[in-house]
C-alpha cells in the first residue's frame, strides 16, 4: 500500500510539471503553426456548394476523460452555428451494442442526409483486440474490437467488431465521412480488408493496432483529442487559408500527442515497481477522401472568421 502511495505521489508531481511545461511543446518550432483566436463564421462550404454537419457522439467507459471530448466537439460544433438537432449523442447506458449498430443509423435516414453534407461519428470509448474472427482478414492476425456499455469479457458476442461497425457504416453509402476514434489499438480498425477503410470517408484514430491511448493526467481527457480539437479551435490551419480540414487538424494533433506521450512513458518506465511495458502514442489517418483512388483534396470543416486577429 505505502508503494503504491509513493508511486501515485510521484506521478502527480511529474504530471504536474508535465502541465506547466505543456506550451513549450505545443510551441515546438517544427511545427508551422500560427495561433488563432476562437471565431467561426456559421457557415460550411465544399466544393462551393453549402453543406451541413451532422456529428454522432458515442461515449462510454470513462465517463470524466470522455466527457471532455464529447463537450469540446459540441461546443465546437455550436460555435459554426449548428443547432442540437445537428448531434445526436449515445452515452453510457445509451450506448450499448444494438444500439451503436443501429441508433445513429435510423437518426440519420431520419434527418434525410444530403450527399453534400458532412457526417462525423466521434467514439470515446475502451478497445480491445482478439484474435482474428471470420473473414480472417487481419495482417497482423487480430480483430479489434469496441466495449459497449453492455460488453461482457466472457461473452464475445457482447464486443463490437471493426468489421460489424464497417458493415453498418458501409451501408450509409455517405460521400464526406468523418470518423475519429479515441480508443487503445484503434490503428487495426484501418489494417484490415473487411475493416472500415473505403472511398468518401477519412478516419482518425488515437494510436496504432498494438498501442494504449494515453490520459492526460491531472487534466481529465484523453490525450488525442485534446489536440485534435485544440486544433480545429484555429491552430490547426497551417496553410493560412482560412479553413481547418480533417487532415490539418489531424496533423497538428499527431505530433503533439507523439511528444507528450513519449514524455509520459519515458517518466513511467523510471518508476519502479510498476510494468516497464509503457510505448509511445501514434496516431493514424486513413485518407480516402474524396475516394480512394483520388484522395489530394482536404475535407474542409471549420472556415475561421476573416476577422481573426494573429
Amino acid at each position: 500500500m505505502k508503494i503504491k502511495i509513493i508511486c501515485t505521489i510521484i506521478i502527480i508531481i511529474l504530471s504536474s510539471t508535465m502541465s506547466i511545461s505543456t506550451y513549450h511543446i505545443e510551441g515546438s518550432q517544427d511545427i508551422n503553426i500560427k495561433l488563432k483566436t476562437n471565431q467561426f463564421n456559421t457557415y460550411k462550404l465544399i466544393n462551393d456548394t453549402e453543406s451541413q454537419i451532422w456529428a454522432i457522439i458515442i461515449s462510454v467507459g470513462d465517463v470524466k476523460r470522455d466527457q471532455f471530448g464529447v463537450n469540446t466537439l459540441d461546443d465546437l460544433l455550436h460555435s459554426q452555428g449548428y443547432s442540437k438537432k445537428n448531434i445526436k449523442k449515445f452515452i453510457e447506458e445509451n450506448a450499448t451494442k444494438d444500439s451503436i449498430l443501429n441508433a445513429p443509423f435510423e437518426w440519420l435516414q431520419t434527418n434525410e442526409i444530403r450527399d453534400e453534407d458532412i457526417v462525423i461519428f466521434y467514439f470515446s470509448m475502451h478497445g480491445n483486440r482478439i484474435e482474428d474472427q471470420p473473414p480472417l482478414d487481419e495482417p497482423d492476425n487480430y480483430d479489434e474490437y469496441l466495449a459497449p456499455y453492455d460488453y461482457d469479457p466472457e461473452n464475445k458476442s457482447s464486443y463490437l467488431l471493426d468489421e460489424e461497425l464497417g458493415n453498418r457504416i458501409n451501408d450509409l453509402n455517405l460521400n464526406n465521412l468523418l470518423l475519429i476514434f479515441e480508443t487503445c489499438y484503434s490503428g487495426g480498425m484501418i489494417d484490415g480488408d473487411d475493416d472500415l477503410s473505403n472511398s468518401g470517408r477519412i478516419i482518425l484514430t488515437s494510436c496504432k493496432a498494438d498501442e494504449s491511448s494515453w490520459p492526460m493526467y491531472l487534466r481529465v481527457r484523453w490525450l488525442f483529442p485534446h489536440f485534435l480539437f485544440k486544433g480545429l479551435n484555429g491552430p490547426a490551419d497551417i496553410n493560412d487559408d482560412m479553413w481547418i480540414s480533417a487532415e490539418e487538424a489531424f496533423y497538428y494533433a499527431e505530433s503533439l500527442t507523439i511528444k507528450r506521450s513519449s514524455i509520459l512513458a519515458s517518466i513511467f518506465s523510471l518508476i519502479p515497481y510498476i510494468p516497464h511495458d509503457f510505448v509511445s502514442q501514434h496516431p493514424q489517418l486513413y485518407d480516402g477522401w474524396p475516394s480512394i483512388e483520388e484522395n489530394s483534396k482536404e475535407l474542409q470543416l471549420i472556415h475561421l472568421s476573416n476577422n481573426i486577429k494573429p
